[in-house]
């Protein structure tokens, strides 16, 4: 399944701007893209623009092919004329609200806008297009983007799926969201259980999940490696000698190229209107701020994986807090 940046398990602030220009004539910003600006259709907004403009100020978001991007660059517009979207401030940051997204953006995605002030009421947007598309983690992916924050939010999208490997897809995602290496590991049967519970209130059925974990092996998106039980219950990766061995199922978010390859971009699941989110329970890099998880982070982390039936060490891996399951949003 090929190596996978540990990067990806970290939290940090990375839908705020950045590459802020500020001059006489214009505010230019980048940004990537939050499940939660998806969600909720707004986006951030620095704070030099609110030194140059009033407050609830209305706005159009303009695709522009006029944006100076690096050499080579393609400019790709999405975004058409809307008319209406507000500028509203939250605390002390700034966000502009009212945003319809196009379903081919994803979290993770990177934004280039400019205000002219000449054009007051405007906003004009960019996204550099890669050079050949990429299917991450399932998702079909035309733009530049940050694959920390692709992986991270993904799972925010992914509301009921209408097909039973998105379904186990998205479980294992969110397993993955466990691990340092941002990988899963663990039974079949595990799987299966983590899966039926992920799909609650509806049922999948067994039958159909193990049919379609058989698919996403024959497809390489699954692999089965060997572990070892000891023989106090803890499942080890890789095995060890003397232990049980036990087959296990492994999952690393991959990067490919499409092949030509048609996929619905998980943009196109977006829940309908403004609302709360679940997010999934994971790591938080927190060691080089020089903290150290709470106990209160560790016995979480501890109960949730030894619950999820993932092999490994059930203990929070070092320079690591743990963020249970909780509701985002409002």
């Amino acid at each position: 399944m090929g190596d996978f940046d540990r990067s990806a398990v970290e939290e940090s602030d990375w839908g705020q701007p950045f590459s802020v220009m500020d001059a006489d004539q214009a505010v230019g910003w980048q940004f990537y893209v939050r499940a939660e600006h998806l969600l909720r259709g707004t986006f951030p907004v620095p704070a030099e623009m609110a030194h140059r403009s009033p407050k609830a100020l209305n706005m159009a978001l303009v695709s522009s092919d006029k944006l100076a991007l690096a050499p080579g660059a393609k400019r790709v517009p999405i975004l058409d004329y809307q008319p209406g979207a507000k500028l509203e401030s939250h605390g002390d940051r700034l966000f502009l609200e009212g945003v319809n997204w196009h379903p081919f953006v994803l979290p993770g995605t990177r934004v280039t806008v400019r205000w002219d002030r000449r054009a007051r009421t405007r906003l004009h947007f960019s996204y550099p297009r890669l050079r050949r598309p990429l299917v991450v983690a399932g998702a079909m992916v035309r733009y530049a983007y940050d694959p920390r924050i692709m992986t991270r939010d993904l799972a925010a999208l992914d509301v009921p799926a209408d097909r039973t490997e998105e379904l186990v897809l998205i479980t294992l995602r969110e397993l993955g969201y466990l691990d340092e290496r941002g990988r899963a590991l663990l039974p079949q049967q595990e799987l299966i259980r983590n899966a039926s519970r992920r799909a609650q209130p509806k049922l999948a059925p067994t039958n159909q999940i193990r049919d379609a974990i058989q698919r996403l092996l024959s497809n390489r998106l699954l692999t089965l490696e060997w572990g070892s039980l000891s023989v106090d219950g803890v499942l080890h990766f890789p095995s060890r000698v003397g232990e049980r061995p036990v087959q296990l199922l492994c999952y690393a978010p991959t990067v490919r190229d499409t092949d030509g390859e048609e996929h619905q971009a998980a943009g196109g699941r977006r829940a309908e209107g403004v609302g709360a989110h679940r997010v999934a329970g994971h790591l938080m890099r927190i060691g080089h701020l020089g903290k150290e998880a709470s106990a209160e982070a560790k016995a979480a982390y501890r109960h949730d994986h030894q619950t999820a039936g993932l092999a490994g060490p059930h203990e929070l891996p070092r320079g690591y807090t743990y963020v249970r399951e909780h509701e985002r949003g409002v």
